[in-house]
């Protein structure tokens, strides 16, 4: 087997937090690849076959709490391998074709644009492993590094064209969270083409490396808006939500999978409504402490205080319930000083105020 995580370990990853994928039939055919290796006897399968099933796991998860961990293997080692070469064509054709692959069941950091087409963070995961690959082959496969540099091209130009439509519709939140995608998709970028040190004259580092500045072929003055707001509004918004990992409840439905931040009123809406197969008072009292754990670290200061919000608006029997299911010290917490003015202010002002950063 190729150097890496153990096959039956991986899809057990993908299990531990997406279930609800191996609880259901159809899907993307990535899922279903994966529930057919939670009983495929080969430990030990050939690269080909060991890289899609990489990428499948990836991409089933990159929008949980709990993300596998094959970043690396799938932008760098398995392309390096003595034997990788020989499979350039179809890891490559995979690689093409992932730009299509359906995300919309396994992650809500997505926003949905005029036209009903989505952009989400998993374009920064497929421009991550689109750009290793082209760093691959480039010397070897020059006909397939242009194939994986016109897809790249023609990806920055959509997100482009993306926030330029969501301005043109008066989408302010819209094109917040936007902001919020965009970024972390350029930064993905970005990394990968660190990562593989393209020399300052390679074509693919001089179209849309660092897109924020004028200095790039592929420069859009919305990407320089994007860094202007991103930075100081909405980064420290949109992380890894570490502490939300805590909760191992959320993991069991995707209708608990977090959206783009810091709009989480609806999201506390949906894991508190019982009618709508919410969590327990217990597992609440799980993603409370949770969240207050991340206020405590300086997390999400603007979405996690809307995130209660939503619970607390949402959870049969109110704050009363809620208060016996979460430890005394949280409670006191939650009811007194700036939180609690935090969490009081109405979701519409909330949303009000954020929209004003959008510019429109």
């Amino acid at each position: 087997m190729p150097p890496g995580i153990a096959t039956d370990l991986l899809v057990r990853q993908v299990e531990n937090t997406a279930p609800f994928l191996f609880s259901e039939d159809g899907g993307p055919s990535y899922a279903a690849l994966l529930r057919s290796w939670k009983t495929r006897a080969e430990p030990e399968p050939p690269l080909a076959d060991y890289f899609q099933l990489c990428m499948a796991a990836h991409w089933a998860t990159a929008g949980t709490y709990v993300p596998t961990d094959v970043d690396n293997a799938i932008r760098r080692k398995l392309w390096e391998l003595p034997e990788s070469p020989a499979l350039f064509e179809p890891m490559v054709e995979l690689v093409l074709e992932s730009l299509s692959w359906d995300y919309a069941p396994f992650t809500a950091r997505r926003v949905t644009l005029p036209g009903g087409t989505l952009l989400a963070t998993h374009e920064g995961t497929w421009f991550s492993v689109a750009a290793g690959a082209y760093s691959a082959v480039k010397a070897a496969e020059p006909e397939l590094a242009e194939r994986l540099f016109d897809a790249v091209v023609g990806e920055v130009r959509r997100e482009a064209q993306a926030l330029r439509a969501l301005r043109e519709a008066g989408d302010a939140l819209g094109f917040l969270k936007a902001v919020a995608l965009v970024a972390h998709n350029l930064g993905d970028l970005d990394r990968v083409i660190d990562m593989w040190e393209l020399p300052e004259d390679d074509a693919l580092r001089r179209a849309v490396y660092k897109a924020g500045r004028p200095g790039c072929a592929e420069h859009h003055p919305l990407f320089a808006l994007v860094g202007e707001i991103n930075t100081p509004h909405l980064a420290e918004e949109n992380h890894r939500h570490l502490a939300l990992r805590q909760a191992r409840a959320l993991r069991r439905r995707r209708e608990y999978l977090l959206p783009p931040g810091p709009f989480y009123d609806g999201w506390g809406n949906a894991v508190a409504d019982s009618r709508r197969g919410g969590l327990s008072l217990p597992e609440l009292g799980e993603v409370v402490t949770a969240l207050l754990d991340g206020l405590s670290r300086e997390v999400s200061r603007e979405g996690y205080p809307r995130a209660l919000a939503g619970i607390l608006e949402a959870v049969p029997g109110g704050f009363t319930a809620l208060a016996k299911n979460i430890p005394a010290r949280a409670a006191r917490e939650i009811s007194s000083g700036a939180l609690r003015q935090a969490v009081s202010v109405p979701r519409a002002r909330f949303e009000a105020r954020w929209a004003k950063l959008a510019r429109l």
